[in-house]
Order: structure tokens, then C-alpha cells, then sequence
């Protein structure tokens, strides 16, 4: 069985194809990114038969590049992307809430 990566660009594409695909999950994954201000990556991936379908959105200021999912503070001065902020936005996007929107992190993965 041969699995495809698929690296999406756009997060218009990439809301295409969930919305033509209709999965029923969405994984997501907080990274590091080096080069951006500041220095945080959100991972959004689901399959669809034999092939995997990625977005990656970095940070620009106080927010994400293409999502403007907000970039937040904690009491210790991290910054991170809050889990409730990235399910309203792909609720939101999508216009629906069955979808199930789990963390990759949590799962061993990335």
C-alpha cells in the first residue's frame, strides 16, 4: 500500500478539500519555526484514502500568517496557539461541528 503526502499551500485549498472530502478528523500540531516572528508553526493534516493532505501556517506578529488564528501569551510569557482558538476557527471555516479536531502531539505524532 503506497501512502501520497500531499502539501497544501493555501488555506482556501486546503478548506476545499475538507469541505469536498468531508473527513470525519483534523489533526493538528503545534511546531517550531525558526524563521518566523515569532517562532510558531500550526500543522493541520487528515488523509483521505491513500493520501494525506498537509497545511502548515506560520506566525506573523501576533497571529498566524493565513489563518490569523491568534498567537497567545501564558503567565510564564510563552507563546502558543490555544486549542480552543483553532477549533473555532475550523468550525467556524467550515460551517460545521462534527467534525472531530484532535491533537497530533497527543497521539505521538510530529
Amino acid at each position: 500500500m503506497n501512502c501520497k503526502v500531499e502539501r497544501v499551500l493555501t488555506w482556501d485549498e486546503f478548506k476545499e478539500l475538507l469541505t469536498k472530502l468531508y473527513p470525519e478528523e483534523i489533526y493538528y500540531a503545534q511546531a517550531k519555526a525558526p524563521l518566523s516572528r515569532p517562532p510558531i508553526a500550526l500543522r493541520l493534516t487528515f488523509a483521505n484514502e491513500n493520501v494525506q493532505y498537509v497545511f502548515i501556517d506560520t506566525a506573523k506578529d501576533d497571529s498566524l500568517r493565513r489563518t490569523r488564528i491568534p498567537i497567545r501569551e501564558d503567565k510564564y510569557r510563552n507563546l502558543n496557539l490555544e486549542e480552543e482558538d483553532i477549533k473555532k476557527f475550523i468550525y467556524t471555516q467550515l460551517g460545521r461541528t462534527d467534525i472531530k479536531i484532535r491533537s497530533f502531539e497527543l497521539v505521538g505524532g510530529y
